[in-house]
This record gives C-alpha cells, structure tokens and sequence, in this order.
C-alpha cells in the first residue's frame, strides 16, 4: 500500500511539476504568514506585561476615589462610599460630590440583587453590578468597573489590552442605579438573587470586599472578555457557590446576555421566563418617576405579583 501511495506521488511529481511547485510555494506562503502572526503576538503580548498598571492619574470624578473595606466579626466598615448627587449631567459643575464611611451589620445582610444595564444600541454588552440589601435600611453597591481618565471613554476593543485599570466601587445604591435610569437614561432591571445557602449573601459581600481591598495593594487590568463586570461577578459566584455558574460561558464576555445565563442557572429568584422577568425588574420608570428621595430603593422595588 505504502509503495503504491509513492508511485502515486512520485507520478504527481513527474506529471504534474508545476501544479507542485505552486503548491509547495503555497504552503510556504501560508507558514511565513503563521510565523509572521507569532512573532507579532509575541510583541504584543511582551509589550502589554511590560505596561505597570497606573494608580495615579487625572480620573473621572466617579472613578476617582477608591473605596476599603475593613471587616470584624459580624460587622464590616466601608470607606469611601459614593454618594454622588447629579443636576442634570454627569459634568463636572453638575456633580455634587460626596463620599461618606459605613459601618454595616451583616446579621442584617438579607437580600443580594443582580443589577443589569444593557449598552444602548449595542445588545451584546451590558453593564452588571451586585447590590446588597439590609434590613435597616441600607442598600450597598459594589460595581466592578474601567477606571478612565477625564476625556477617555469605555471602548470594547481598547478594553481588550491594557488600557484600563481595574476597580471596585462601594456607592449607595440610589446612586448607582440613578446615575444610570435618571441621568444616562439606560434601561436598568434589578433582579433578586437566589442564593442555595442564606449565608452566602455574607460570603459574596465580603468576597468582593476583599477583592477590594487587595486591588489597592496589588492593582490589576480590566479585560473586556476575562476581567470584566460580569464574569468577576461569576468568580465570585464561584468561590462562593463552586460549579453553580460556568466560568466558560460566552455569556460572561457577551454580557448583553448576563441576565439570561443567570437565569438559566437558576441564580435569579423567579420562575417566570427572562422576557416576563425583564419587565417585571425593569426600574427605569419607577426611578425616573421616584427620583433622588431618602426611600429611592425601597420604592423602585415595589414590584407587580
């Protein structure tokens, strides 16, 4: 079998010497682009790992301040909680800056909300964040975001390289969801978690305070596929809940699609299916009609039945 296999080949040759040669020549062509494409990956790749992550810099007012986090016992104190208030804009002279310390009990820590901002005219991407619900009242965010510069704005390409530094924010939850609904005008829904053990609402804070508090100490990269506002959302998850969300999933770089995964993995607290599910937990409305009032969280989750 083999000798014929070479009397074929060596046929090919002898007949067809040009049509060899061009493909010879073809393949030739094919490695050199291959090895063309390595040596510039290689660069790339080089030339990224040698970018030192910057933690000084002249950053948007809402990404300026880094929030900490200090936890003891059955209490945790955050610092440089968000607090901002807006006129209208998200300009500077529209802004009301404000930042305050909180000490919360996490006894009372007993609900955990999945917050989803889909990118206007861009379906595939949304901005997620977690919000945590206490029964004194208190609403803590935590929103995993790209700091930027003043003048720089989010871009999912330049999202893939080292262009943004990563970041944790602690706001109040009339904030971060106001800013969104009120002054941006985003669709924003705001789902209830469901979590498999009552104390993981208090395991999932205090992760991501964690996290927190190491990035002031060992500042990393925002990546728009592996370190992005919903799949960090899914390692924590993880860590919390080992195999209950899939960190392979294409939804955690489409995040567009958050809400639907999560759904399907049975991490939002309902049983209806994700387009009924939508406009039950849409806020926007209730936001913009409530406006910035003391109860604003309470009253944008006076929810249908």
């Amino acid at each position: 079998m083999k000798i014929k296999k070479s009397i074929a080949v060596w046929r090919e040759k002898i007949t067809h010497p040009v049509k060899t040669a061009k493909k010879k020549k073809r393949h030739e062509v094919y490695w050199r682009i291959l090895g063309a494409l390595g040596v510039l990956l290689f660069i790339i790749f080089v030339w990224q790992a040698s970018i030192p992550v910057p933690t000084t810099g002249d950053w948007q007012p809402e990404l300026a301040r880094l929030s900490s986090a200090q936890v003891k016992g059955d209490v945790v104190t955050v610092k440089n909680v968000r607090d901002f208030r807006y006129r209208g804009s998200e300009n500077d002279q529209d802004l009301a800056i404000n930042y305050y310390d909180k000490t919360y009990n996490l006894n009372k820590l007993t609900k955990v909300w999945y917050v989803v901002e889909p990118f206007s005219g861009f379906g595939v991407a949304a901005h997620t964040f977690l919000s945590f619900e206490f029964s004194d009242g208190n609403y803590l965010s935590i929103s995993i975001e790209a700091r930027k510069l003043k003048g720089q704005d989010y871009n999912l390409f330049w999202g893939l390289f080292h262009t943004y530094p990563l970041m944790y924010i602690a706001a109040d939850e009339r904030d971060a969801v106001l800013v969104r609904t009120n002054i941006r005008k985003s669709e924003v829904y705001l789902y209830p978690v469901k979590l498999s053990k009552p104390e993981n609402a208090r395991l999932l804070l205090t992760d991501m305070l964690n996290t927190m508090n190491d990035l002031l100490v060992h500042p990393a990269w925002y990546n728009t596929l592996w370190a992005n506002c919903t799949s960090l959302i899914a390692y924590h998850v993880d860590r919390v809940s080992p195999g209950r969300l899939s960190l392979l999933s294409w939804q955690l770089a489409l995040t567009g699609y958050a809400d639907e995964l999560a759904l399907k993995a049975g991490l939002i607290d309902t049983n209806l299916p994700l387009a009924q599910a939508r406009q039950k937990y849409y806020v926007t409305k209730k936001a913009q009609t409530v406006g910035a009032v003391p109860n604003f969280s309470a009253l944008i989750r006076q929810f249908d039945k």
